[in-house]
């Protein structure tokens, strides 16, 4: 056999731990947040709790502040170097070689009150979910029909229920063009959904884990059965591997979801902890204020008796080079959260300033928003506001509802006026609310009225979005 090596040169994009450790951060919705940081507090004794945090009372900020705060950079491209990271870092050191870390400006730390918990009695379904994230992306219209029809067979449990034959018969495609939707719909959240059977549910969950998942997706892909029975010295065996990293790699898939629907099992009433909240200033009824909520994060800090420490020059060498690591774990925690809720603030503004007139006048006066065009004002990455929206709530005069139903496509009307799709239904709703109950509306009497108000969508996308609203067809609406 002839042996040559070859050179072969090629991009690669890695994200440093920094960056995964803000981006996990930003993730998470208010609710969870204090848990993250337990946790974090936990593992790394250099961070402690800042008692005085709590017993503040500070004023909120005001427009000029928050647009200031909209200025700092919040995006972490990946690729680049670490500056914003650094210069954080930076500021954050001085303080350390500073008399006390806890000594803070009390004026930097805004103390907002909390807000109390909604209730949603009517939590959204994944069917729903899943077509408003299909909704994000830019299909043609045979797409759309393939999309319609996969989501429809995926049960409550996140399972696609029909083979790709059978699709692909109903839709009258090719089996490629669904396969090429179902891959899309299996990158949707929440993770797993779309996946025919448990070991691809598993499989696609620790496909977002990356390399460091890789011995957990080869027990889930060719040895399932021997992790059934918890043949933990075979699979070591197999595997040519330790015991230890077997055990670490079964708690990685232990901590998985086999029913990625589960969360949206309808149940009693949940309870919802806003992420912020949009209020009318008391001084000015016709202004907006933001209130964004992350008393979690601003209660965190350094424990001085450390600092203490690494500058005692009886500490021997190696006490220091552990203080110095779990140091720097400390600072890159504590950036990554301020990260966070300047970008959350960011996006929150960036709501209120196009959809000013929803907060004022409710559903009907939403405006087309994507989040590409929220990533393109920021100047950050599209799939940085999908995570900052995930699972997070806002808090407005209109009741408490999902940040992600701010976004909606954009539709052209007769008039040349930009309609969302969310506007339209609401439209929708209101015809159908005001119809003779003898003589109910068609979904093409329905298309008719709105193209006479400059909205000209088609008879079936008038079905869809009926179907959406969960309203019965004109036979079972009748009256007799």
């Amino acid at each position: 056999m002839d042996q040559r090596f070859h050179l072969q040169h090629s991009q690669k994009q890695v994200l440093s731990p920094q960056i995964r450790q803000y981006f996990r951060l930003l993730q998470i919705p208010r609710a969870e947040l204090e848990q993250a940081i337990q946790a974090e507090m936990a593992e790394n004794p250099l961070l402690e709790e800042d008692p005085r945090s709590a017993a503040e009372d500070t004023p909120l900020p005001s427009e000029a502040e928050s647009d200031r705060a909209s200025d700092s950079p919040t995006e972490l491209q990946v690729g680049e170097t670490f500056d914003t990271f650094d210069r954080m870092s930076e500021s954050l050191q001085n303080e350390w070689d500073g008399d006390d870390l806890s000594k803070s400006d009390a004026g930097q730390s805004q103390k907002l009150k909390d807000f109390q918990d909604s209730l949603l009695t009517n939590p959204e379904t994944l069917s729903a979910f899943l077509f408003w994230q299909a909704g994000l992306l830019d299909l043609t219209e045979a797409e759309q029909k393939i999309m319609a029809q996969v989501i429809g067979n995926i049960d409550e449990s996140g399972y696609l229920k029909s083979t790709p034959e059978e699709l692909a018969a109903v839709c009258g495609v090719s089996e490629d063009a669904v396969q090429a939707i179902i891959a899309r719909v299996r990158t949707f959240d929440p993770p797993g959904v779309g996946a025919r059977d448990l070991r691809e549910a598993l499989l696609l969950q620790l496909d977002r884990k990356g390399p460091e998942a890789g011995l957990a997706r080869a027990i889930v892909a060719d040895h399932l059965p021997l992790l059934e029975k918890r043949d933990l010295r075979q699979l070591a065996h197999v595997l040519e591997t330790d015991l230890g990293k077997i055990q670490e790699a079964i708690r990685q898939i232990t901590a998985l979801d086999p029913k990625p629907g589960r969360a949206f099992y309808t149940g009693g009433p949940t309870a919802i902890t806003p992420d912020a909240s949009v209020v009318f200033a008391d001084d000015d009824p016709d202004r907006l204020k933001i209130e964004i909520h992350d008393e979690p994060a601003r209660g965190v800090r350094i424990n001085a008796y450390y600092r203490r420490l690494l500058r005692n020059r009886s500490s021997d060498e190696k006490t220091k080079i552990f203080i110095r690591e779990k140091l720097q774990a400390a600072l890159n925690f504590m950036k990554a959260l301020e990260l966070r809720g300047s970008t959350l603030r960011e996006i929150t503004n960036e709501i209120v300033k196009v959809q000013s007139e929803f907060f004022r006048k409710g559903f009907s006066h939403l405006m087309p928003l994507r989040l590409k065009d929220v990533a393109n004002t920021l100047g950050i990455h599209e799939s940085t506001v999908s995570r900052a929206i995930q699972g997070k709530y806002i808090a407005t005069p209109q009741g408490t509802i999902p940040y992600k139903s701010f976004f909606s496509t954009r539709l052209e009307t007769t008039s040349g006026e930009a309609e969302s799709q969310k506007s339209i239904q609401e439209a929708v709703r209101r015809l159908i609310q005001q119809e003779d109950p003898a003589h109910p509306l068609s979904d093409q009497d329905l298309a008719e009225q709105l193209a006479g108000r400059g909205i000209k969508i088609a008879r079936r996308t008038v079905a869809k979005y009926r179907e959406m609203l969960k309203i019965l067809p004109t036979h079972l609406r009748k009256q007799r």
